[in-house]
């Protein structure tokens, strides 16, 4: 071994970190595995999406009862459903299919509310219900609190900033691994084709107008189904901005209450179909996305006190939170006397910084003013190209029977020189 080390050197040591132990000295396509890993698993997860359609999606039963949705109340069942998607607790290099669907319903979620209902949703479209309130810490110990914890699984959720608030502070659970559809959202904007032309911004440069797709602010539910769905597909999610009472939430006289139920089910099929509208797969840009859904979610979480006022709950794109290039984010040296976030010294003033207690943000402040936002103008029209007008061929009299009989001269000519060099 010190033999090759020697000779080799750092592309043995790579082969044996990135390929495993199993590569051996001459693994030399190990060197290559995450680049084939990745192709893989992209021509792999087309193929499940073709053969296995998303059960979610078909018909209500005679019933009335929701295809592939399974209500779990049980600690037995909560061992067997979790048996059925413990792949997804595994690293997301040995599976085809890593996205899962995660909704979390209740009353007012956050650390003065409750969480109800939590649905999962694989791959496959087959959908787990679990009763949060009947099964109380069976549900924890049984397998939800090492899924909602582990880091590494693609969790599809849209906007779980007050679910981490809630799963913290009352369940003791550290929720990690998500992908904001709200975040990835944004930092696409512009970039992924629409079904209605998108708000714009006008920007004055050197004393150009432009105008620049608006991200000052965050899409809300119904905004995103207008951009992203197509009209004939709302019909199914019609319910999800719809608000379920404490009661219902709480009420488990006659089994989950069909008003919840039908909440998690629409809100499952809503994370679906925004999902579709991006593409996954890449690992430098998921890794982005993933840690931009983890810095936007922790925003309540960490508070040891929270105001639950204005300047934390609004649709203002937070500042510092996306990566768009790579992971780095500016010193956060100072709160706001407002919004309660550290952010860095540039973003108050000189006053401000020698009396900590008047330190406000810059975004706090526009919300202060009641401005809302830059004003939005519709999307600039595309200009159609002009066609150039061929220009019409003036024929000359005799310029055809010229052309020919030139023509057929070059053709004797090149004819008899073959002839001349066969006979040599």
């Amino acid at each position: 071994v010190d033999v090759d080390v020697k000779v080799k050197g750092k592309q043995w040591y790579q082969r044996r970190v990135r390929g495993g132990a199993s590569a051996g000295r001459g693994g030399g396509a190990s060197l290559h595995s995450g680049s084939t890993r990745k192709t893989k698993r992209q021509s792999q997860k087309q193929q499940l999406e073709v053969q296995q359609p998303l059960i979610i999606f078909e018909e209500l039963k005679e019933d009335g009862s929701y295809p592939g949705v399974t209500t779990v109340d049980t600690a037995q069942g909560v061992i067997e459903a979790f048996a059925k998607i413990n792949h997804y607790l595994k690293p997301r290099t040995t599976q085809p299919t890593r996205e899962i669907f995660v909704s979390f319903g209740g009353h007012k979620i956050s650390r003065k509310g409750f969480i109800s209902l939590i649905a999962i949703t694989d791959g496959k479209g087959v959908t787990f219900v679990f009763d949060v309130v009947t099964l109380e810490n069976d549900l924890w110990d049984n397998g939800m609190r090492e899924f909602l914890e582990i880091p590494y699984n693609e969790k599809v959720v849209f906007d779980t900033r007050e679910v981490k608030d809630c799963l913290h502070h009352i369940y003791n659970v550290t929720y990690k691994g998500m992908f904001d559809l709200r975040i990835i959202e944004i930092m696409q904007r512009g970039k992924v084709k629409t079904h209605h032309p998108l708000p714009h911004n006008e920007v004055v440069k050197d004393g150009i107008t432009r105008t620049i797709v608006a991200k000052t602010l965050l899409f809300k539910y119904d905004e995103i189904l207008k951009y992203y769905v197509k009209g004939s597909d709302h019909d199914c999610v019609k319910h999800v901005t719809e608000d379920v009472s404490e009661k219902s939430w709480r009420s488990r006289k006659n089994g989950i209450d069909s008003s919840c139920l039908r909440y998690m089910v629409e809100h499952q099929k809503y994370l679906i179909m925004v999902w579709r509208c991006f593409e996954f797969g890449n690992i430098d840009r998921d890794k982005l996305w993933w840690i931009s859904s983890e810095i936007y979610n922790a925003m309540f979480y960490d508070k040891p006190v929270r105001t639950f006022c204005e300047y934390e709950s609004n649709d203002y794109l937070p500042k510092f939170v996306l990566c768009l290039i790579n992971t780095d984010q500016p010193l956060a040296s100072t709160k706001c006397t407002k919004c309660l976030r550290m952010l860095p010294s540039s973003e108050f003033t000189d006053e401000m910084k020698r009396d900590r207690r008047i330190c406000v943000c810059t975004l706090c402040r526009t919300i202060a003013s009641g401005a809302k936002g830059p004003k939005t103008v519709a999307a600039p029209k595309k200009k159609k190209k002009k066609k150039k007008k061929k220009k019409k061929k003036v024929r000359i009299e005799g310029e055809d029977s010229g052309s020919s009989s030139s023509s057929s001269s070059s053709d004797s000519d090149s004819g008899s020189e073959k002839a001349t060099e066969k006979e040599n």
